[in-house]
């Protein structure tokens, strides 16, 4: 298990990355030196205080938190969560690439009880949201005021950053003008792609969309949606 953390800290840019428990417990952690488990675990404590009042704990495809010099990077597994702390210049790529192949081996590594807690019984299993591993999650976003005009949502277009883009393709391996979108409540829908100009990285990760769009989605800013290449 520290191994595979070590590989992900190992990225260029990756400042270090923990794992959790749903109590927030550390599991394991590579992190510099000045970071002690009691550090960690106050990180841990307040994620998951986090995650528990946006009432997306149980349905968490990946989450991604922007500092004025970095970021950190949110994603879970079965009974637990992975923190990765990078610089504001890593390589996204990379990292989700490494991470998506370090997840099921970290799953495999759990402790059973943590496994075990994972699984709801049958009265209180929660509605399933769209499998993440079909595709990637992204967050909704609006053009911010000042961008480009929102002409595509007039012709049933989505948008999305160069960064996503080429976050999408290595993802897919391939690229393509259209997408299909997957909404938390099961709708969604097949849409043309515009590829905007995102000099203030405004909307790395993001999946950009007009009123039109909006609607028909049943979403607001903020949502997450499962995105793949249609």
């Amino acid at each position: 298990m520290q191994t595979l953390l070590q590989q992900i800290t190992a990225i260029d840019g990756v400042i270090g990355c923990s794992l959790y428990d749903e109590q927030g417990k550390i599991l394991a952690a590579a992190c510099p030196l000045v970071l002690d488990e009691s550090q960690l675990g106050i990180a841990a404590g307040a994620m998951l205080d986090c995650l528990h009042a946006l009432q997306v704990s149980q349905i968490l495809g990946g989450m991604e938190l922007r500092f004025s010099e970095g970021r950190m990077l949110i994603r879970p597994l079965k009974g637990a969560f992975i923190n990765v702390l990078c610089s504001k210049t890593v390589n996204l790529s990379m990292v989700n690439i490494t991470l998506n192949l370090a997840l099921r081996k970290l799953e495999q590594m759990l402790p059973q009880a943590v496994a075990a807690s994972a699984a709801p019984t049958a009265a209180e299993a929660p509605v399933a949201a769209p499998a993440a591993a079909a595709g990637m999650p992204l967050r909704i976003a609006h053009l911010q005021k000042g961008d480009v005009g929102s002409s595509f949502d007039q012709l049933g277009m989505v948008a999305i950053s160069q960064v996503t883009a080429k976050q999408l393709s290595d993802f897919f391996g391939r690229s393509s003008k259209k997408v299909k979108v997957t909404t938390q409540s099961g709708g969604g829908g097949v849409f043309p792609v515009m590829i905007i100009n995102d000099a203030d990285m405004l909307y790395d990760g993001a999946l950009v969309i007009g009123p039109g769009i909006e609607r028909k989605l049943k979403v607001e800013e903020g949502f997450q949606v499962i995105v793949e290449l249609a």
